[in-house]
């Protein structure tokens, strides 16, 4: 790396600290960013940019001090600039920048998503827009993005925002390194170490800090040769990739793959999911693996109209569709004995998920995105709740399900259709990834909280219109959220005065979260979606498939695996090689 200049953010501490002295120590002239906040991100201007840099001269090695926040867009484009003029390049890119707050689902603040999303989504954005077009236009580059394994294959009940602004980060990397000019390369880290982020976590659990001793952990030095190797020349056939460092171990993770998938065309999608959720999709779900390849599982599906619903019972078999905007009571259904909660500004698929819920004895109530669908934290989180709130007070019984419909449109639709083909739209196209996912976590936590209000038992099905690559980052988030807000036991509260909250069937209520990845642009597939996220809803048999990672697709449905480590490799101490490249283009391509 002799001759190469890195910037390296969050350099001050922790990992970002150990790569900045480990590029050094390789020969790069290392730019350390850090303002010196706290964990949670208060604002304290200590000197830790400085401290790295001391360590790092001290060592004989060459860096500067940038006490700035990657969250302040045009100090990280000022920086790139400055830096290409001081030292005539710029090489590299390592942004370990990240802060870290606890709180459950019911109990997180419009802040602490907006801050958390903030600085690991729209930070890491900020500096991708500053680098990526000098390296482009150098020919060179590489940007090593940092991730967690509590976006990838475990969630974290006390993290869900940080968790999925993680799948967020990861989501990008997957979509914007296969299609950057050759000689520029992005990719992504995610280590486990014992840093202040790890300590932080693991007291706010509830770990007696007498007791804690991380010793045998891996230390963030022992992330430093990992992010090393991604940053170096040699790595550059890899792109678009996320690795996960333990140290003495190297993972390469694997991005959701599809394991099942069920035609929706000529085949009413409902009649389809009662006969396959049971035998095809909950297995599936359940190991993470497809159950297929042996005889068939189920017999020839039911051929049905498009448009049926599959009211309960008729598993497998199509059901009447209701008229279009019936809704219980007069309809053709009969009277609604449960009420749903629709949050969405299409009225076209509102009525459409209106009538198919109807023969389920659902009644709904719509309502729009409004502020829930803006990058204003404090507005969406305060409308949901007045919003889920209000609607629950008008159905009289309360609510037992909540759809919600909002996605994020950074790029035209004329551009939907080939979203891979240009780095700069991928990019522009992430405009809109936070605000939506902050919308759909605002309905999220008003449903926490109304659950642990009243004890009822509530789904809600959080829905991705997922036709841009910021929209599918956004879409693969929030089934992050949805899958650590299935973990996360909900607490009652519990009025004065009053002897305890049931759930309407009598037990202590929950809350089962759901998400689907809607990634066709075409009206017929509205069809299979409305279908899908009615049986979702209101069929007992779906329930096995919240935090499932769900999509729709142009002809098909189906289920994708959470992303996992696709293959490991041990290593003598904490260096990598030759060996470890060879292992890993094995297991992205065997006989390439």
């Amino acid at each position: 790396m002799r001759d190469r200049v890195a910037i390296v953010t969050g350099g001050g501490g922790g990992i970002g600290s150990a790569v900045s002295v480990e590029l050094a120590r390789r020969g790069a002239t290392v730019v350390v960013l850090d303002n010196g906040d706290s964990l949670s991100g208060e604002p304290l201007g200590e000197p830790t940019a400085e401290a790295t840099v001391r360590r790092i001269e001290a060592a004989g090695g060459r860096a500067v001090a940038a006490p700035i926040s990657v969250t302040d867009a045009a100090a990280v484009r000022g920086l790139v600039e400055e830096t290409v003029a001081r030292f005539g390049s710029l090489d590299i890119v390592v942004n370990t920048a990240g802060i870290l707050r606890f709180p459950r689902i019911a109990d997180a603040s419009a802040d602490d998503w907006a801050a958390v999303l903030g600085v690991h989504l729209g930070g890491y954005l900020n500096v991708l827009g500053a680098a990526l077009p000098r390296m482009t236009a150098a020919g060179y580059g590489r940007i090593v993005g940092v991730t967690s394994g509590v976006g990838l294959a475990r969630t974290s009940v006390d993290g869900p925002a940080y968790g999925g602004a993680k799948r967020a980060v990861a989501a990008l990397t997957w979509q914007l390194g296969p299609v950057l000019p050759a000689g520029v390369a992005v990719n992504a880290l995610s280590p486990i170490a014992a840093t202040r982020m790890v300590t932080e976590g693991l007291l706010a659990a509830g770990a007696d800090p007498r007791g804690l001793d991380l010793s045998a952990m891996p230390q963030p030095r022992h992330m430093a040769p990992a992010a090393a190797r991604l940053a170096s020349e040699r790595f550059g056939w890899c792109r678009g990739r996320v690795l996960f460092s333990a140290g003495s171990e190297l993972s390469l993770i694997a991005p959701p793959r599809l394991i099942e998938a069920v035609a929706t065309g000529g085949v009413g999608a409902a009649a389809a999911l009662g006969a396959l959720v049971p035998l095809v999709l909950a297995p599936a779900q359940a190991q993470q693996r497809s159950t297929g390849g042996s005889n068939p599982r189920s017999g020839p599906l039911t051929t049905a109209p498009p448009g049926s619903a599959a009211p309960p019972g008729s598993a497998g078999r199509p059901g009447s569709a209701a008229p279009p905007g019936s809704v219980g009571p007069g309809g053709s259904a009969g009277p609604a004995e449960r009420a749903c909660l629709v949050v969405g500004d299409d009225r076209a698929l509102t009525e459409r998920l209106t009538a198919a819920l109807a023969p389920w004895g659902y009644a709904t109530t719509a309502a729009p995105v409004g502020d829930t669908g803006t990058g204003d934290a404090a507005a969406g989180f305060a409308a949901a709740e007045h919003g889920l709130r209000r609607a629950a007070a008008n159905t009289g019984a309360g609510l037992d399900a909540v759809v919600v419909i909002h996605g994020a449109h950074g790029i035209s639709a004329d551009r939907a259709a080939a979203p891979g083909a240009d780095w700069r739209a991928i990019l522009d196209s992430h405009a809109g990834t936070a605000p939506t996912v902050l919308g759909h976590a605002a309905w999220a936590r008003a449903a926490a909280r109304y659950v642990a209000a009243t004890g009822r038992s509530l789904r809600v099905v959080h829905v991705v219109p997922a036709v841009t690559p910021g929209a599918r980052s956004a879409a693969q988030a929030i089934t992050q959220l949805a899958r650590s807000v299935n973990e996360t036991p909900i607490t009652p509260i519990t009025p004065a005065g009053s002897t305890g909250l049931t759930g309407s069937d009598g037990s202590g209520g929950g809350l089962a979260a759901f998400a689907v990845s809607a990634e066709s642009p075409h009206s017929a597939d509205r069809v299979p979606l409305v279908e899908l996220v009615a049986s979702l809803v209101a069929a007992p048999d779906t329930a096995s498939l919240a935090g499932a990672e769900l999509v729709v697709r142009p002809g098909w449905l189906g289920l994708r695996a959470h992303p996992a480590p696709a293959v490991t490799a041990s290593l003598a101490g904490a260096e990598l090689g030759p060996w470890t490249d060879d292992a890993l283009r094995d297991a992205i391509a065997p006989f390439g």
